[in-house]
């Protein structure tokens, strides 16, 4: 939840690298599909062309915009309703399971329910209906006229679980089968729904995989970059650590020269404009980081992207000193992403953020609930010296963003609301993986007893953000394979109770 403001990154490339929809705040990346925050999409990277022809595609007329006014001041959406989707390819008919994938911060589409994702073989095995829900906000539902900050305020994780609510009981009662049993799934921040839908609408489902879930809302986020350089030491080594700090430190002290500086680094790193300040140059910086930061979230996760071996025999080229091997690794992520140039450009990305979109969306979420604002105030990662990008420079995408927004996140609140990492849901699976940088919010193995005995963490060995929810491949590490099996017993002893 596979954009990410939390720096943040999202949504549907052919490649992860082969698109724009990387990390950083650069007005491209924000305007395509979602990619503003680091929390990205799972479904980012690697597509596989899987065919639709099982899924039909509908719209929930009924959705509610405040599912909390009371009934006699509730409205309907505006426009077509809520998009959802449906695939009947296994489903055993009137109260057969049914599996529902929880959408997220981004547009979603018919491929969420083909054989390239791990639900598609549960489906099967259950005789399962598939179903789909766009979160509202994303995609084509979208609940009111424009995404003024004033309509905004309809757009939350609590409103979202509810029209989860309502879209499930609606199709079930559409299709005559109320006595289904329902199984929610979700990646990323849909695995925090996922999980949250158990605590909220316990009636409305018999479990959940929350995937890769960052349950704990926290304002500052150092701690990704923490994980982002535990892999880089445990993938490639120390050498790799201090190639990109020795580079780190090189650019802050060009940045600290002021005009002459700005002008050196947009040269090297062919800034699409010239910077004239350190806003301009923060969003540079953003991208820059960004790149290695997905590359970490999604490290062997898809055939033909660059992982965190290939960019650290870039940064440890002997032939060149560090700087020069960053300008080449930046130069690298764009000819990848068939970028001709580098966003550097603070009233573009403010622009950029006020438009209709993923980027806009999440940026809000972001700003108003969980926070997840990754900054480089940690000094174990190798980018402290850019303190550019700490909590200011977030603070700040969010007043302008949103009109002089001029308070933290709410992430007490959400925590309390919520639970953090102490839900105390029943029935719910919680996997996520040693190299995803988001696991730092999320329930791990060393996370303790939970709340409710029926919670269980699946601590993954070597894999990053979400790869459970994909379908099983032969190149698989044994620690993933078993992970789906405790998954699939989970959801056996579910379905059949």
């Amino acid at each position: 939840m596979c954009y990410v403001v939390a720096i943040f990154v999202l949504v549907n490339c052919v490649f992860l690298l082969a698109h724009a929809n990387v990390g950083g705040f650069g007005a491209n990346r924000v305007k395509s599909k979602g990619s503003t925050l680091r929390h990205v999409d799972f479904l980012s990277k690697g597509v596989r062309d899987s065919s639709c022809v099982n899924v039909t595609n509908h719209y929930y007329r009924e959705a509610v915009l405040d599912n909390f006014a009371p009934i006699q001041e509730q409205q309907k959406w505006f426009g077509m309703g809520q998009r959802y989707w449906l695939n009947k390819q296994f489903w055993g008919g009137v109260n057969y399971p049914i599996i529902v994938f929880i959408g997220g911060e981004g547009e979603e589409s018919c491929s969420r329910l083909t054989d390239y994702l791990y639900m598609y073989d549960l489906a099967r095995e259950h005789r399962a209906l598939l179903m789909d829900v766009e979160h509202r906000f994303y995609g084509q539902s979208i609940p009111t006229p424009d995404v003024s900050t004033k309509n905004m305020k309809y757009l939350s994780s609590s409103q979202a679980l509810a029209d989860l609510a309502r879209v499930i009981d609606f199709v079930k009662s559409d299709l005559n089968s109320i006595n289904s049993k329902v199984l929610t799934i979700g990646g990323s921040y849909p695995g925090n729904l996922a999980a949250w839908f158990r605590l909220k609408y316990p009636s409305s489902s018999v479990g959940s995989i929350a995937s890769s879930a960052p349950l704990l809302a926290q304002t500052n986020f150092p701690e990704y970059m923490e994980v982002v350089s535990q892999a880089i030491l445990e993938f490639s080594g120390q050498a790799c650590f201090n190639a990109m700090e020795n580079a780190a430190e090189v650019i802050q002290n060009f940045a600290l020269l002021g005009a002459d500086g700005y002008s050196k680094l947009s040269v090297d790193f062919q800034t699409c404009s010239p910077m004239k300040n350190e806003k301009d140059l923060s969003i540079l910086l953003s991208d820059l980081m960004g790149n290695v930061q997905v590359t970490v979230q999604y490290n062997n996760e898809q055939s033909g992207t660059m992982n965190v071996v290939d960019i650290c025999n870039i940064m440890t080229n002997p032939s060149a000193d560090a700087y020069s091997n960053f300008v080449s690794l930046s130069a690298a992520y764009r000819k990848a992403n068939q970028q001709t140039c580098e966003d550097a450009n603070w009233a573009d990305t403010i622009t950029a953020l006020k438009t209709e979109g993923a980027g806009r969306s999440w940026t809000y979420q972001t700003c108003n609930e969980f926070g997840y604002f990754q900054t480089t105030d940690s000094k174990n990662q190798p980018f402290h010296s850019w303190k550019w990008l700490n909590l200011d420079f977030y603070r700040a995408l969010c007043a302008e963003a949103f009109d002089g927004w001029s308070v933290d996140p709410q992430v007490r609140w959400t925590n309390d609301v919520y639970g953090g990492i102490q839900i105390a849901g029943t029935n719910i699976v919680f996997p996520s993986g040693t190299v995803d940088p988001w696991h730092a919010l999320g329930v791990t193995n060393t996370t303790g007893n939970m709340a409710q005995k029926s919670e269980q963490q699946v601590y993954i060995e070597g894999t990053a953000h979400c790869k459970d929810l994909y379908a099983p491949a032969s190149s698989d590490p044994p620690s993933l394979t078993f992970a789906r099996q405790v998954i699939a017993e989970q959801v056996a002893k579910w379905l059949k109770n």
